[in-house]
């Protein structure tokens, strides 16, 4: 049964729920609406693991995927003076658990403008079938396919036993089946439907804030990730590859509510400043190179890390998935997965349920549950272990791994651990249509 759509958010778990929608039916209207005025090419890099490998498969993108990503042979943790104290290696066997850098590390905007893409044409070499015009009019909404409009942002939501009525910022309003909120772990759709307080409390905090930007590669900047613990629960990440840049990822813990006025949803002069202020003193490159490349940024993002949880991630008409339902925080290495098993559960559901909306969204809503709980489930110590404060426990954190990868114990982890998370098997949806998982 056609279904007409709207999707909130153009990252990368709204146009993969718009492939996954178009391909089970060809006749669904779906339209993707974007805040900003163009798909957000930007972004340093992700990584695609566990169940989203399998999800690729299915969608015939792997070895896109595959092409599009960042050659990276390992991470090394680093001391003071550079020298590396460990190294953990990339697992490219295709079978087993992925380590810290996954087989498939890749850009975030090379990912969201591959899923762009393939949301509206499954030929990769096909002109794009001209439906990113964000002035489309209602009539142009009713047509199969899917068509994004930029610029765009949701005011409210207004639901029904038959549809929802949606009110845009421009004060418009337009009516669909299904609306899905698939616009981060801020998510006005998940306030609107939840209520402003309730909405916003889901998103627990974990009390570290990170930033991301690029600065001039040197030499020596090569395809090893190197991860230096600088003691006072701070961290930093310094990772290349193959690009003509060098990617810093700034991690820092504390409770200071000081801290989070200025960072938290803030102007990105503020949040300079207080990363500045947070990593003064630090050692290895960070005083005499990263935060002269912080001052200069153009590309510099931060935010603070949680996750979200709420009781459930649908209500009548209106559904949530990614960071929007159920953010797993950075520290987990899981949010693009999440963002891949949310859209595909819930494409399957309304695929199995023939456009049964309100049947469809309460299947997604009960079984997208134990995949949500592995996704977000930390590994013992984080985010700690990433952000120590003492000299003492930086020391240990060194030691520890280095005799975890000096006795191949890391390397047996990664053998015997299975790629599904948790022991959990990807379900399996014939009505999507799509190629099977072991597809290569």
């Amino acid at each position: 049964m056609p279904l007409k759509i709207l999707i909130i958010g153009a990252g990368i778990g709204g146009p993969t729920l718009a492939a996954l929608l178009r391909r089970s039916d060809p006749t669904h209207s779906i339209t993707v609406v974007e805040r900003h005025p163009a798909i957000r090419r930007n972004g340093l890099q992700i990584d695609v693991r566990a169940w989203g490998i399998p999800i690729m498969r299915k969608l015939g993108l792997i070895d896109r995927v595959s092409a599009i990503s960042v050659p990276e042979s390992g991470m090394a943790i680093v001391n003071d003076a550079g020298g590396t104290s460990a190294f953990l290696g990339v697992n490219d066997s295709g079978a087993g658990a992925q380590s810290f850098t996954s087989e498939y590390e890749v850009m975030r905007g090379d990912l969201v403008n591959m899923l762009y893409e393939t949301s509206m044409r499954d030929d990769a070499d096909g002109p794009l079938p001209g439906r990113g015009d964000g002035a489309l009019s209602p009539r142009d909404e009713d047509e199969p396919g899917v068509r994004y409009r930029f610029g765009v942002s949701v005011a409210g939501l207004a639901q029904d036993e038959k549809g929802v009525d949606v009110t845009f910022g421009d004060g418009s309003t337009r009516r669909y089946d299904l609306v899905v909120g698939a616009d981060g772990q801020w998510s006005k759709t998940r306030r609107l439907m939840f209520g402003e307080q309730a909405g916003g409390d889901m998103f627990k905090r974990q009390h570290v804030y990170t930033a991301y930007y690029t600065i001039k590669k040197q030499p020596g900047d090569d395809d090893i990730a190197r991860l230096y613990l600088a003691g006072k629960g701070r961290s930093v990440l310094r990772r290349t590859g193959d690009r003509p840049y060098t990617q810093v990822v700034m991690l820092a813990r504390t409770d200071s509510e000081e801290i989070r006025n200025e960072i938290e949803r803030q102007p990105v002069e503020s949040q300079k400043a207080a990363f500045e202020k947070i990593f003064q003193g630090a050692g290895w490159e960070v005083e005499s190179r990263f935060l002269k490349g912080l001052r200069e940024s153009t590309d510099f993002y931060a935010d603070s890390l949680g996750q979200v949880k709420g009781p459930h991630v649908v209500k009548n008409r209106v559904a949530l998935i990614g960071d929007a339902a159920n953010c797993a925080s950075p520290v987990t290495g899981m949010g693009t997965t999440l963002s891949f098993v949310g859209a595909y559960m819930l494409a399957g559901e309304l695929a199995r349920h023939n456009g049964d909306v309100q049947l469809a969204l309460q299947a997604y809503d009960v079984n997208v549950k134990p995949y949500v709980s592995e996704m977000q489930e930390l590994m013992i110590g984080v985010p700690w272990v990433l952000s120590p404060d003492s000299r003492f426990a930086v020391l240990a954190i060194r030691f520890i791994v280095w005799f975890i990868t000096a006795a191949r114990i890391d390397k047996l982890i990664v053998k015997f651990a299975g790629s599904d998370k948790g022991g959990l098997p990807l379900p399996e949806y014939p009505e999507l249509k799509l190629a099977p998982a072991d597809t290569k």
